[in-house]
């Protein structure tokens, strides 16, 4: 449940320092748009994989505010404001989404800047496919291994990231892909504690077994400065985010 914990102690800040993760639930809705576009898809009963608080909950209302929504996320801090995007009544399920179980079908199943937390991704998709029926959409984006690379070279710290191959190899026997787009992300902070504030302030602490004396922090702010810092003297911080909508077959 720490991860849990840890997004509900920054669920007051996450809106406005998700600054990747809102760029990033804007594009995930755009290719629903494209899809509808020329499908003309329409869901009844629509579930959203750890809404947070609403970035693409907003969107997704927006395009099917008609269907019947359900929320889920591993907190409820942040879920409120998603909520409130809603029509009230809106089901929300409070729970680490690998757990949920059920019978109910999604015609719809959307998440953004989720499934990287997945202890079993291959297993949790199967478990989607089963929700299922055949022209239904799954809509999702996780990150891939760029991801916050600058921690990682630094501190040897961070997430495990399966890669695009790997995504399109457990889809495959349920799902078409209609898109599976990468695409690379950098941001630009003013130093490199600016950096591990904005990773706070998400609640992607990124180094959470990291002893922070003041000679380890020092070392790192120099070390940060000398390998990323750009030609305005700011430092940058990369996300590697995949778009995925895929049918079912």
């Amino acid at each position: 449940m720490h991860i849990g914990r840890r997004f509900s102690r920054a669920s007051a800040t996450y809106d406005e320092a998700a600054i990747a993760q809102r760029h990033i639930a804007a594009r995930l809705a755009d290719y629903l748009a494209q899809y509808r576009k020329e499908s003309d898809f329409s869901p009844g009963r629509a579930l959203e994989i750890g809404c947070g608080t609403g970035l693409l909950t907003r969107h997704l209302l927006r395009l099917y505010p008609d269907a019947a929504w359900t929320l889920n996320d591993i907190q409820s801090a942040g879920a409120e404001k998603a909520l409130g995007y809603c029509p009230k009544g809106t089901e929300f399920i409070c729970k680490d989404a690998e757990t949920l179980v059920g019978n109910n079908r999604y015609s719809l199943i959307a998440s953004a800047s989720t499934f990287q937390w997945l202890a079993a991704p291959s297993q949790f998709v199967r478990k989607l496919a089963a929700w299922q029926s055949a022209g239904d959409v799954l809509l999702f984006s996780t990150f891939l291994a760029d991801t916050l690379k600058e921690i990682r070279d630094l501190t040897g710290q961070g997430l495990h990231y399966p890669a695009v191959e790997q995504w399109r190899d457990w889809l495959a026997s349920d799902y078409h892909i209609y898109a599976m787009v990468q695409e690379t992300l950098t941001l630009d902070f003013d130093s490199p504690l600016e950096v591990l504030q904005h990773l706070k302030q998400t609640g992607v602490t990124a180094t959470q077994n990291e002893v922070w004396t003041r000679g380890r922090l020092r070392s790192f702010c120099e070390a940060y400065r000398c390998f990323y810092q750009n030609e305005r003297n700011q430092v940058i911080i990369t996300y590697q985010p995949l778009y995925v909508l895929a049918i079912k077959k």
